[in-house]
């Protein structure tokens, strides 16, 4: 991950409607030197509508199903394209008018799971989920009992925006489960000192009805000790009293 950090300049535009009850954003985003590294989101009540590429400037519906149902002004490529320019501008302006004040940053959280019930042999994808981070910019990485996977089977959404403008995004594993295997994703980000780093196991459906048969007989020991402790104790307050 690159140690260097990059000024960042978020340029937020709010729009309500409904009497306040609905909240349509436009958010773009962008970094210093980085040529087509940065974000142009049009959002409405936290959920993302869609992006435009940073490159071609052209739309990226966030559902592609629903583009036949509703298609976005054809304007909204060119304010894109506008917007990223004003961006990249202002990004080498403004931190000098504000006296270079440093940057916010949020460490993120991660978690891993997988995205339906797990079979043995039966292709599935993992779910590496990383939310409350800023800037937006991270390094993940996944390993299959400590190896480096392909990288063809990774992919990984866009960067989402929390209400509080910090970011969240998911990068996807595409697997099939062998048992034992041990699958880890470690995401790098300017605020850690060191990869946040999170494993997940395929255990076999016996496997984890023997984990959990030793648990519930761990239970039901431990409640047959309260039950004879009352019942020794009960009775020796009897002796006493008699």
């Amino acid at each position: 991950m690159a140690v260097k950090l990059f000024p960042l300049l978020l340029v937020i535009c709010f729009a309500k409607c409904s009497q306040g009850k609905h909240l349509l954003r436009f958010l773009t985003f962008c970094t210093r030197n980085l040529k087509g590294d940065g974000q142009n989101d049009i959002e409405f009540d936290g959920d993302q509508l869609l992006h435009t590429d940073p490159f071609t400037d052209q739309i990226v519906p966030r559902l592609p199903e629903f583009k036949q149902q509703w298609l976005p002004d054809p304007g909204v490529s060119h304010d894109s394209y506008v917007s990223y320019g004003t961006c990249h501008y202002n990004i080498e302006r403004v931190p000098g008018f504000y006296n270079y004040p440093p940057e916010n940053i949020a460490i993120p959280t991660s978690q891993i799971y997988p995205r339906d019930e797990m079979e043995i042999g039966v292709p599935n994808t993992l779910i590496c989920f990383i939310n409350n981070f800023h800037p937006p910019m991270l390094d993940i990485t996944w390993t299959r009992n400590g190896q480096p996977v392909d990288q063809a089977d990774v992919s990984q959404t866009q960067y989402y925006s929390n209400k509080d403008f910090s970011f969240y995004m998911a990068s996807y594993l595409d697997f099939t489960p062998q048992a034992d295997d041990i699958y880890s994703c470690s995401v790098g980000h300017i605020g850690l000192a060191e990869p946040l780093t999170k494993f997940w196991e395929v255990k076999d459906i016996d496997h984890q009805l023997m984990e959990t048969a030793v648990c519930v007989c761990g239970v039901i020991l431990g409640l047959i000790g309260v039950v004879t402790g009352i019942w020794f104790i009960a009775k020796a307050n009897k002796s006493c009293q008699a």
